[in-house]
């Protein structure tokens, strides 16, 4: 049993909380959901709209078309009619002028309630339509801060509504309600993050947000300072002084961040950086989605300097690569990003996280002999001391430098430092070579057709390639990239496709630079994610992408 909802009006009218609210509710009966917020950079006014999606078995993306559709005003009907199947049922406000086909419940939404509240009435209209028993709704009312109004109209609209259909409660998916950004946060926490540091920049704040809402009981110091310059120079200084630091932001703030990107390079200083992808360049579309910071991100600073790039698809994979993205920073004393998106962070997802606390030592001075924070070494990784240890003085410095921290220019110096760098990425290389966990593999794993894939497409190419007979390879890290992995999963396919959100390729010419080539390519840049109709079509012939 599958169904999807599409809840639509402006902002300021408790939309995405209404649909998180909803999907709440369908998890704790046992649903796995996946919900899909769109919205403008608006405080109020505009379009926006909301689509959970919910079976009794496990959903991983975002569809199009509506089983049920609300609209609160009339633009609401008009975007939203071409989302509407034959036998679609709409809930609209009795203001609604604007006429449908199907089935129609109006009801006095705007009329009687206010604001924000709107998300309550909503969620009584849909619970009474799924005949989903009352006390279910309550259940998730109680998070809200005015529960009595909210309560009062909630039973108001679940009175008057219309029962359409049963939505029982199922054995279950197991997991939790948790989105992208949730996960990133928790996953930072239990890899040890101290201090997080950062400028409000979309798709990223919800990071700040959630981290600065709960930092006591998290157990973090969050900092806003004044710009993302401001923001990577305090992450850098606080990590030379011995805190796991983080920051988030999205393209801009990053093309900010690079000169001081470069000096974490230099001076062998562990940072890690989220990179919310959004859509289009400069300010481009801020809440939206897009894929094309790619190249941008892996051979961003100036001048050579090994670094990592994590790349998650979903809220798992957000909380375990960021976990393990502040322990790889300070095992390799490296930057380290992690790459994901508008949809990866504010999508919701139903998936079962367990929260472990994972902090790896770093290699740190043994206290003995004479301290050089640059020593050669096998590995290229230089032992760490850090500022107030006894009799030791803590260098970091921008300039190249000898084994002491001391500037030099002399070539031969020069050289040797050059190389020892070149060995830690060496090092970095030869450490995920040994894994098995750098490559993802779904769909219908038999196949000779594949799709190749990476980030938040993840869902709809396991999706769809289950149902259309395709398998689906993705990376988990682009830096260092798993070419050898990711070949040895093409082997004998017969016709790949790469599937991304990049109008010149971008994923697609960093296979090319590692020996990998494809037949057939799906390009969406819209700056929304693909649909899952929208990739089905296209591999059953509908070839326009």
């Amino acid at each position: 049993m599958e169904r999807s909802v599409i809840i639509g009006g402006e902002a300021g009218e408790g939309i995405k909380e209404g649909t998180n609210l909803l999907s709440k509710v369908l998890v704790n009966i046992g649903y796995s959901v996946f919900t899909y917020h769109d919205y403008p950079s608006l405080i109020r006014g505009g379009h926006n709209f909301s689509t959970v999606r919910f079976s009794n078995e496990e959903v991983k993306s975002p569809v199009k078309m509506g089983d049920y559709i609300v609209a609160l005003d009339d633009r609401s009907v008009r975007r939203h009619r071409e989302d509407a199947k034959t036998e679609t049922v709409w809930i609209l406000d009795e203001g609604v002028k604007e006429e449908v086909n199907g089935k129609v419940i109006r009801l006095p939404i705007r009329k009687e309630v206010k604001g924000v509240m709107r998300s309550s009435a909503t969620l009584g209209a849909l619970l009474k339509a799924f005949r989903i028993p009352e006390e279910e709704g309550l259940a998730v009312l109680k998070e809200l801060k005015n529960y009595e109004e909210n309560e009062r109209i909630f039973k108001r609209f679940y009175e008057i509504s219309q029962e359409v259909e049963e939505i029982v409660e199922v054995e279950g998916i197991k997991g939790e309600y948790i989105s992208g950004s949730e996960a990133i946060a928790l996953g930072a926490v239990d890899g040890g993050l101290n201090v997080y540091i950062a400028y409000p920049m979309t798709p990223a704040s919800p990071v700040l947000h959630f981290l600065a809402s709960k930092k006591r009981e998290l157990g973090v110091k969050v900092v806003q300072p004044e710009n993302e310059i401001g923001v990577i120079n305090m992450v850098l200084g606080a990590a030379y002084a011995g805190g796991r630091s983080m920051t988030g932001t999205s393209g801009g703030g990053f093309a900010l961040m690079t000169e001081t990107l470069s000096l974490a390079g230099m001076s062998e200083t562990p940072v890690v950086i989220y990179e919310a992808q959004r859509g289009a360049p400069s300010t481009g579309v801020p809440t939206y989605t897009e894929q094309a910071d790619l190249l941008f991100v892996l051979f961003a600073g100036h001048g050579d300097f090994p670094r990592i790039v994590v790349a998650p698809s979903d809220a798992k994979e957000c909380y375990l690569l960021t976990r393990e993205a502040l322990n790889l920073a300070w095992k390799f004393q490296v930057p380290v990003v992690v790459l994901g998106s508008k949809n990866v962070g504010e999508s919701f997802y139903t998936q079962e996280i367990v929260r472990e606390k994972v902090v790896e030592e770093p290699k740190v001075w043994s206290g003995s002999g004479e301290y050089r924070r640059y020593e050669i070494t096998e590995d290229g990784v230089s032992p760490l001391a850090f500022p107030g240890t006894k009799g030791v003085v803590v260098k970091a410095t921008s300039y190249e430098h000898n084994e002491e921290g001391i500037t030099t220019e002399e070539p031969s110096e020069i050289v040797r430092m050059m190389d020892k760098r070149e060995r830690k990425r060496k090092t970095i290389e030869e450490f995920f070579r040994k894994r098995d966990d750098t490559v993802s593999v779904g769909g219908d794993l038999s196949s000779r057709r594949v799709l190749v894939t990476w980030g938040e497409n993840w869902g709809v190419c396991c999706e769809v390639g289950e149902e259309l007979g395709y398998k689906a390879v993705k990376p988990n890290y682009l830096e260092p990239f798993p070419s050898e992995r990711l070949l040895s999963e093409l082997e004998g396919a017969e016709e790949v496709t790469v599937v991304e959100l990049s109008p010149s390729g971008q994923f697609e010419k960093l296979l090319k630079m590692n020996g990998i080539s494809v037949n057939n390519r799906f390009r969406k840049y819209d700056t929304r994610p693909i649909f899952k109709e929208e990739l089905a079509e296209f591999l059953s012939g509908g070839r326009d992408a």
